[in-house]
């Protein structure tokens, strides 16, 4: 029976910056994506700044056009339908948690939005958790599993990266491959439904 649902940040709350800076590196040859790959995992391991991130990407991308500007975020970037969203799960008495790779700035925000809204019980990453392992670690997985207080075969998660829901599958956890709030809104409200007893 699921009693949580750890949602990713990127792919799912907003579109993934990084991964198409990242694309673009990879025109650049394997050594400059390698570079740029280790710099975004500092920068969500809390070593780099967003700032140092982006003008890191510029002066090796040959793109003065990349400013802080297009990484920044803020709370009411969050759309109320997210809100809402989370909101209608929580009234089916599902416990919520962020599961992602995030920076500062990513965890900052979602911080405050959570202190204002009350929707997650646990916001988990390599930096939240001061974890030295990459997010795809079996370590991250189960230090939010253990933050949220359920087993694996109870949690699901929700993702639009292919990687992070082969690992999650591969370690015995629901996943739900998120191709809109339209039809993860349907997906769960069939799923909620279904295990409501008769």
């Amino acid at each position: 029976m699921v009693r949580a649902v750890f949602f990713d940040f990127y792919s799912v709350w907003t579109p993934d910056k990084f991964s198409l800076y990242l694309a673009m590196a990879q025109q650049n040859g394997p050594e400059v994506y390698k570079e740029l790959s280790g710099v975004v995992e500092d920068y969500y391991h809390g070593k780099v700044d967003i700032t140092y991130l982006t003008d890191y990407f510029s002066l090796k991308l040959g793109h003065p056009d990349i400013n802080i500007n297009q990484f920044r975020m803020q709370e009411s970037d969050i759309s109320p339908e997210i809100l809402d969203f989370m909101r209608n799960l929580h009234g089916h008495f599902l416990k919520l948690g962020m599961l992602a790779n995030l920076g500062t700035q990513e965890y900052e925000m979602l911080n405050n939005f959570n202190e204002h809204n009350q929707v997650f019980e646990v916001i988990a990453s390599p930096l939240t958790l001061k974890i030295e392992q990459p997010f795809l670690s079996k370590e991250v997985f189960s230090q939010a599993l253990q933050a949220i207080g359920e087993p694996l075969g109870n949690c699901m998660f929700v993702s639009g990266n292919l990687d992070y829901l082969e690992f999650a599958s591969s370690l015995g956890m629901g996943v739900i491959q998120f191709e809109g709030f339209p039809e993860l809104k349907e997906y769960l409200d069939k799923l909620v439904t279904s295990e409501l007893p008769s």
